[in-house]
């Protein structure tokens, strides 16, 4: 039964693998909701950016060795009080009718919103595995993922921009159950994703071919990676599943993002 309290899963949020810790053996589901915030915390801007995503998630497990899930998520970034545009007519700080087509869309573009779908394999290497001839001192999980994304704004909007892409990421993770006196354990865990982007966009010189309707498209890539720390709660069994919460702190795109995650196993 104690085993059982050492589940949880990890982020889905901003594109990223998710990583399930799970026990031994343990066949099930799980579901999360979660909420990212990014923050700042030694700039001279606001603690709390309007930048944000939040995320659900659900997956099964088999037999503590394999899991799959399903993710969706919704993001917003606005990480920016002034934001300039190299136009025609030269440099332009309207922000509604213009959008910067660049790696670091996300920093130099206002109110960009990310809708993200994706699936996701984990693998599970627990600590008393029989891979290796002896036990490991951590719980480890490789995943990858790979999705797609649409991406929404007002400057799209004005421009009649079509704004997608697709991705891919592997995510590398490792966990240690702490047991406590009271009725619920904690399981500190480390992440590394490592992701890329391939993002399309129309053409500044887009002609439709009228015989085909297609439209001519640009695209660029973008490589990302980042670490997350967290510290998950795990309860005791309710007649709803076992629900947990998990506060997190993460570096994404360069900026700190903290993060808090509910959700039930069953």
């Amino acid at each position: 039964m104690k085993k059982l309290l050492t589940i949880i899963i990890a982020s889905l949020s901003f594109l990223n693998a998710q990583t399930h810790i799970v026990p031994e053996g343990f066949s099930g589901f799980t579901v999360s909701f979660k909420h990212d915030q990014n923050v700042d915390f030694f700039g001279e801007g606001k603690f709390l950016r309007d930048s944000y995503s939040n995320a659900i998630g659900l997956g099964y497990v088999y037999n503590g060795i394999f899991g799959i899930d399903l993710g969706y998520g919704y993001s917003l970034n606005d990480k920016k009080d002034i934001y300039t545009f190299s136009t025609e007519e030269g440099a332009s700080t309207s922000e509604d009718e213009n959008f910067n087509f660049v790696e670091n869309f996300r920093s130099e573009n206002s109110n960009v919103g990310d809708k993200t779908f994706s699936f996701g394999l984990t693998y599970y290497l627990n600590e008393s595995q029989t891979l290796f001839s002896s036990n490991l001192p951590l719980n480890l999980s490789i995943g990858a993922r790979y999705g797609t994304k649409n991406y929404t704004s007002n400057a799209l909007d004005f421009l009649n921009q079509d704004f997608y892409g697709k991705f891919y990421a592997f995510e590398f993770g490792a966990y240690k159950e702490i047991e406590t006196n009271a009725s619920f354990y904690m399981i500190p865990r480390l992440k590394l994703s490592v992701s890329s982007e391939k993002n399309i966009y129309n053409s500044p010189d887009a002609v439709v071919d009228g015989s085909s309707g297609i439209i001519d498209t640009d695209s660029f890539k973008v490589q990302s990676t980042y670490f997350e720390i967290a510290l998950p709660f795990i309860l005791n069994n309710t007649s709803a599943g076992q629900p947990f919460i998990e506060p997190s702190i993460a570096n994404k795109f360069g900026t700190t993002h903290l993060g808090l995650r509910f959700g039930f196993l069953f």
